[in-house]
């Protein structure tokens, strides 16, 4: 007789091993204790532009050195960091603590986890993005007049 415990360590066993032959995807998943959902990082079965090696709970995936920082910052900050796979019916924690078992170091990535996180390539392009469109609003003068109408014409 299966109990639901031993169904769920199934299930995500098979997750494990089928997951090569789906469209699912990986994300290290952070939460707050209670368990609700805080942020994620996509994680990788294929190697690709910007993407390091990492093995976790005995298996290999890619993740971007800004994703390794990540787990370990999200860890330290107290929330329960974990790999999630998604097949669309759902999430299944497939391992636990990736913090333990990836490092900066291990990637060959120097620097704290912050620092990392900071600088990679999406953050430095939102704060730009950012940076851009200040500019474009600096010139932009306002006369102080009431008008009719929000139109400006």
């Amino acid at each position: 007789m299966w109990s639901i415990r031993s169904m769920r360590h199934a299930s995500m066993a098979l997750v494990l091993f089928a997951a090569p032959a789906t469209a699912g995807e990986f994300y290290m998943i952070s939460r707050q204790a209670d368990g609700t959902f805080f942020a994620s990082h996509r994680v990788f079965e294929k190697a690709g532009e910007n993407l390091y090696r990492i093995t976790l709970c005995g298996r290999e995936y890619y993740a971007r050195a800004a994703t390794v920082g990540w787990v370990n910052y999200e860890a330290t900050e107290g929330r329960d960091v974990g790999l999630e796979y998604n097949e669309g019916k759902g999430w299944f924690r497939v391992c636990e603590e990736p913090d333990k078992q990836v490092s900066l170091e291990d990637i060959g990535v120097s620097g704290t986890d912050a620092d990392v996180m900071r600088s990679s390539d999406g953050a430095v392009s939102r704060r730009q993005r950012f940076k851009d469109i200040s500019k474009a609003f600096s010139d932009y003068k306002n006369s102080g007049e009431k008008t009719k109408s929000y139109h400006l014409w």
